[in-house]
C-alpha cells in the first residue's frame, strides 16, 4: 500500500494551492491552514531551501462524524496535502486517506476514508 498520492503541476506553488483550495469547496472541503515549512524552519535557525508548504484540510461534517464516533481517530485528522518544489518541478502529494485510517480497527472508516481520498485526488487531478 502506497502511503501517498502524488502528481507534478506545471504550476506555480501559490497557484496550485489556491486552485487546489477553490476546487475543494466543490466537495464540501475547506482549507484549515497552511504550514510554509521553508519560513517555518529558517525562523527556527535551521537552513532549509525548498519550497514546501503543507495544507491542513478538512470536511466538518466528517470530521464531526469521525470524532463522534471514535475520538481517538481524531489523531489522524485533518488531511494533508504538501505543495512543494523539488529539482525545480512541482508537486502535489496526499497523504492517502485510507491509508492514515488503515490503523482504525472499524471497516467502515476505512471504507470512509477511501472514499475521501478518490475525492481529494480528483480534486488534485483538476487542479493540476
Amino acid at each position: 500500500m502506497n502511503f501517498s498520492y502524488t502528481v507534478t503541476t506545471k504550476k506555480g506553488i501559490d497557484k496550485a494551492i489556491e486552485d487546489i483550495a477553490e476546487n475543494l469547496k466543490k466537495i464540501g472541503f475547506g482549507v484549515l491552514e497552511i504550514l510554509d515549512f521553508k519560513n517555518l524552519l529558517q525562523d527556527k535557525g535551521l537552513e532549509f531551501d525548498w519550497n514546501y508548504k503543507q495544507m491542513q484540510v478538512c470536511n466538518p461534517e466528517l470530521a464531526k462524524q469521525v470524532l463522534e464516533a471514535n475520538p481517538d481517530l481524531g489523531l489522524l485528522l485533518p488531511c494533508t496535502i504538501a505543495v512543494y518544489q523539488k529539482d525545480n518541478e512541482n508537486f502535489v502529494s496526499l497523504a492517502k486517506p485510507s491509508s492514515v485510517l488503515y490503523v482504525a480497527s472499524d471497516d467502515v472508516w476505512k471504507f470512509i476514508g477511501k472514499d475521501i481520498e478518490e475525492n481529494l485526488i480528483q480534486v488534485i487531478e483538476n487542479s493540476k
